[in-house]
């Protein structure tokens, strides 16, 4: 069957580049050239390259499962200097063997450990939970989930190491920076000044500099697991810890679970969440309908390095691909009724949901640690649900901003109340 030609425009160089309304609005410059252009595939100019957007789910599992022989991950250029050598700047036999040491740092006895640390950080912040007065929800799971990885993944104690604690928060904070202030050509709406960039490399070096004395410190526990595996270099362990306690995890955990409260908050109209205190699946529909229509990360990007033809359209060598988990996840061929929140459609379907969801990827370049994430997202779930109800405080503005992570541009207050108790329930008003 011959090949078809990606519809679109890659325009001419510079001149043409789209990079300004792309990240000015990542969503509605998608679904505009869905509509223009009649297709989920579609050619633009990005970043000065003649860039294909995949917003098909079918097309993305394809390019997932089995196109990565023919790209490299398309990060290397934006977040090296900022992450180090690892697993998300190396590809083909280099990317296999390394993935492979990474999970065996991640085995089933780590995660057993990990779920001492998640239950009882998780049960000490609910149980201190205001409701007094609205809780600012993105505020209150970022500080939650960032305790967590370092608790985990260095750990650290917050309670007799409060001052080591306070620190690295301060520094992931900093380094964090320097993703969205990376020196570009373009001046895109939600990067910072490069002065930013060179705070955020200082703030590497000195996390860096910590975890070097975790390992030498810490004869146990996780940092202890890596330090003792054989990598090719030291290095490739300590970047791999900054990786984990950096702040991009917490932050993807946070836009999960605020989401997940807002959703429920003005969705729930089949009583989900009181079902879901016995019904353990239930909880698990509730997630991954939340992933579906709110993914953490907006897609991923790929650079081609061989011709090859995906959904029957020919890429080009030299173009980048941008696959689009956001749109990919309301594809209303794998999905009937898109934008409706309807976690029923996973009942029965669990083991589907890595066929058609890409929040942590999918295939073989899959989130290493997505099991650890989702023993998290069920803890805190399950511990919410059973003590409390909550309602989105009226009269906020739940517009989302999808890059870098996806969040609500407003820190969304919500009400919690405990089950026990018989408050008047005010009506919910959508902004």
């Amino acid at each position: 069957m011959e090949s078809k030609t990606v519809p679109g425009s890659a325009g001419f160089s510079v001149f043409g580049d789209k990079s300004v309304k792309f990240y000015k609005n990542v969503v509605d410059f998608v679904q505009q050239n869905i509509n223009q252009h009649n297709s989920r595939i579609f050619l633009s100019r990005i970043l000065n390259k003649s860039t294909v957007f995949i917003a098909s789910n079918t097309a993305v599992r394809e390019l997932l499962h089995n196109k990565t022989d023919y790209m490299d991950l398309g990060y290397k250029a934006f977040m090296h200097e900022i992450y180090g050598d690892g697993i998300i700047f190396c590809d083909g036999q280099e990317a296999d063997n390394l993935r492979t040491l990474l999970q065996m740092t991640m085995a089933q006895d780590t995660i057993r450990n990990f779920q001492e640390v998640i239950n009882r950080l998780v049960t000490k912040a609910v149980i201190k939970l205001d409701t007094s007065s609205p809780v600012p929800m993105y505020t209150f799971f970022k500080q939650l989930a960032t305790e967590l990885c370092i608790s985990m993944f260095l750990d650290v104690d917050f309670e007799t190491s409060s001052e080591l604690a306070e620190e690295i928060c301060a520094l992931t904070t900093t380094h964090w920076h320097g993703i969205i202030s990376i020196p570009l050509t373009f001046t895109l709406p939600y990067m910072q000044s490069s002065s930013s960039y060179s705070k955020a490399l200082e703030a590497k070096a000195r996390l860096l500099q910590i975890i070097q004395q975790r390992i030498q410190q810490t004869d146990e526990g996780f940092v202890h697991t890596v330090s003792k595996t054989e990598f090719d270099s030291d290095e490739l362990g300590t970047n791999y810890l900054l990786l984990l306690t950096s702040a991009l995890v917490p932050k993807a955990l946070a836009s999960i679970l605020t989401s997940f409260v807002i959703a429920t908050s003005l969705h729930d109209k089949s009583g989900y969440l009181e079902k879901a205190v016995d019904d353990p699946d239930i909880v698990d529909w509730l997630l991954l309908e939340v992933q579906r229509l709110y993914p953490p990360f907006f897609g991923g990007r790929r650079l081609v390095r061989q011709d090859c033809i995906i959904d029957g359209f020919k890429i080009p060598k030299g173009y980048c691909v941008m696959y689009c988990t956001h749109a990919a996840h309301r594809d209303p061929k794998v999905f009937p009724n898109p934008d409706t929140f309807l976690p029923s459609r996973w009942k029965d379907k669990f083991l589907e949901a890595r066929d058609t969801l890409f929040t942590f990827g999918s295939g073989s370049r899959s989130c290493i640690g997505q099991h650890v994430v989702w023993t998290i997202l069920r803890t805190v779930v399950q511990k919410l649900i059973a003590q409390y109800r909550w309602e989105v405080v009226e009269g906020q503005s739940l517009e989302y901003k999808w890059l870098p992570v996806a969040r609500p541009k407003e820190n969304v207050m919500v009400q919690f109340s405990k089950w026990n108790s018989k408050p008047e329930r005010q009506e919910k008003v959508h902004n």
